[in-house]
């Protein structure tokens, strides 16, 4: 015959079904593995952030009660209230015998100013500061490591306290020294702490 009322096949390649599933696939796996990459990567970045700035809360509230407490007046209320110890957080604000110790000058906005300290809120994220004051002699680290205050303490801290009891009952400086630690929580991250260390002393002896 000469001709042929009949097209012929194509032949032209081209993508069958189970190659475009299989290609959908393939490309889902990569989305999710991506997404899970910058997810993460944000989180990372996000937490990273945060204590940063926990670190730095710290340290500055290290550095307020510092400069700012009067060791003779505080030791005077340790002694008063017969305790080798003190643990400070914002829920003390409202004492303002004992707020008045930290923020000398400050009567009139005395709650406010204390809250700015123990609970500042950065880039709306709440920070929850403690402040302990520890004595600095053998028998004010026994009774502050063996208190519920201290078990409530993350583990690295309780370390580097534990570490410091023979140096502390050596010196007995517990007369014109007091152990100052701040730890920081934040976006309620219980299990996450940031702290620092300093002393608070007397001035009048040089």
């Amino acid at each position: 015959m000469a001709g042929s009322n009949f097209p012929l096949p194509s032949r032209q390649a081209g993508f069958t079904l189970i190659e475009t599933l299989l290609a959908i696939t393939l490309l889902s796996g990569v989305a999710i593995g991506l997404f899970y990459f910058f997810t993460n990567a944000m989180m990372h970045t996000s937490y990273n952030q945060g204590r940063t700035v926990a670190v730095n809360v710290a340290r500055g509230v290290a550095v307020y009660f510092e400069k700012n407490a009067d060791f003779s007046r505080l030791k005077e209320y340790m002694e008063d209230h017969q305790t080798p110890f003190l643990e400070l957080t914002k829920d003390n604000c409202g004492n303002e015998s004992l707020a008045a110790l930290f923020f000398p000058g400050e009567s009139g906005q005395l709650h406010t100013v204390c809250e700015a300290q123990f609970a500042p809120k950065i880039n709306n994220v709440r920070y929850e500061a403690s402040v302990y004051l520890v004595r600095y002699d053998k028998e004010a680290w026994d009774a502050f490591t063996s208190s519920s205050e201290f078990a409530s303490l993350p583990a690295p801290l309780q370390a580097r306290i534990r570490a410091e009891t023979e140096k502390a009952a050596e010196s007995n400086a517990g007369g014109y020294m007091i152990k100052l630690y701040t730890s920081v929580r934040w976006d309620e991250r219980t299990n996450e702490t940031a702290w620092v260390e300093g002393v608070i002393t007397d001035e009048t002896i040089r």
